[in-house]
């Protein structure tokens, strides 16, 4: 399927689908490419109207936040998250919400968190705001790959079976990250049909997918070994930079400069090893001025969904430095949101 670009304005750089990384700009155009069946892109299974019972009351529920629900209790330690709910009558889709953070810090209730979901819940989608396992919550020296992924999937397969709980569509859960959160989008977003990467201790959620219908990913880690090697970055000393996170994060020493490493788990846990023309329909926007994830781990990943037949659209903007999208004080930067917003309802009525 073609990939769609949208040019939002004047300073909005759209890259051709059909270019490569470094190749010449082609004209930008809007059109609405053709979204994939949905059983192409998530476990079969998944829209069996079970997203409330069949009698169900179905009076009008106001907007509200279920803040602290316990979704999963691993390493010792208890993972929350914040479900917020807009005004609803029937099920709503909902967006999984992932913080950023260099795989070190952040938290579901981080400002930006706050402000995107709000945002969401404001458009009539429930967002759903997680917190998840830094490195530093795993014993010394081991990686918090994959175990940090396993606690977003578990996060997802939770939020299906309380979906008739909360009113929530199970049928249409999309996941929205940026940086450290958008690459766990990518992830979740290529790995949802292959069960290797489903964990299997996701208790309270066994049975439910954790394939998604979406995923939106601002500014995400695409490719460990490229990233690493991207002269655009900033030198790893230089402030800023979350390397020392990113390389605990995969149980690495140095940054995938072994050949063991570059062909082992620098390869393993990088999005675009695993895409395939199964995946979901991707939201991908980058900055051309972002010296901590390079605007080339956003082209890339776009490039490599492109050539798997996934629908992708890709949204590049100027001079933005990194962990921009929850300002709403940039006009561009609101009109990405809000072609995001879009999308993702319009996802929801396929």
């Amino acid at each position: 399927m073609p990939a769609a670009t949208l040019r939002l304005s004047a300073a909005l750089f759209v890259t051709s689908l059909a270019s490569f990384l470094g190749c010449s700009e082609a004209p930008a155009t809007t059109h609405n490419s053709a979204q994939p069946d949905a059983q192409t892109f998530s476990d079969a299974g998944l829209n069996d109207a079970s997203s409330s019972p069949p009698d169900a009351d179905l009076s009008p529920l106001a907007a509200e936040l279920k803040a602290d629900l316990n979704y999963r209790t691993a390493s010792g330690k208890t993972l929350a998250a914040d479900l917020y709910l807009p005004a609803r009558t029937n099920p709503v889709p909902v967006v999984l919400v992932i913080h950023g953070g260099g795989f070190a810090n952040g938290d579901k209730a981080g400002k930006s968190e706050e402000v995107y979901a709000k945002h969401l819940q404001a458009n009539g989608l429930a967002a759903f705001s997680i917190n998840y396992r830094v490195y530093e919550d795993f014993p010394s020296g081991t990686s918090a790959y994959p175990g940090a992924l396993h606690d977003v999937k578990c996060s997802i397969m939770w939020i299906r079976k309380h979906a008739s709980e909360y009113r929530v569509d199970k049928n249409h859960v999309f996941v929205l990250g940026g940086s450290a959160g958008g690459y766990f989008t990518n992830m979740v977003g290529t790995s949802g049909n292959d069960p290797s990467f489903d964990p299997t201790d996701c208790t309270d959620g066994a049975g439910e997918s954790s394939a998604v219908q979406g995923a939106v990913t601002y500014f995400g880690p695409s490719d460990w070994n490229a990233l690493f090697t991207d002269p655009q970055r900033l030198a790893p000393n230089d402030a800023g930079v979350p390397q020392n996170g990113e390389k605990k994060f995969i149980g690495l020493s140095t940054a995938c400069t072994n050949p063991s490493d570059i062909s082992g788990i620098c390869t393993t846990a990088s999005p675009t090893a695993h895409a395939d023309s199964k995946d979901p329909p991707f939201f991908i926007s980058h900055s051309d001025d972002d010296p901590v994830v390079p605007v080339s781990q956003g082209r890339l990943m776009k490039e490599t969904l492109a050539s798997k037949n996934v629908s992708v659209t890709y949204v590049e903007v100027h001079g933005k430095a990194h962990g921009w999208h929850a300002r709403f004080d940039d006009a561009e930067i609101a009109a990405v949101r809000d072609q995001v917003t879009a999308w993702i309802k319009d996802l929801s009525a396929k």
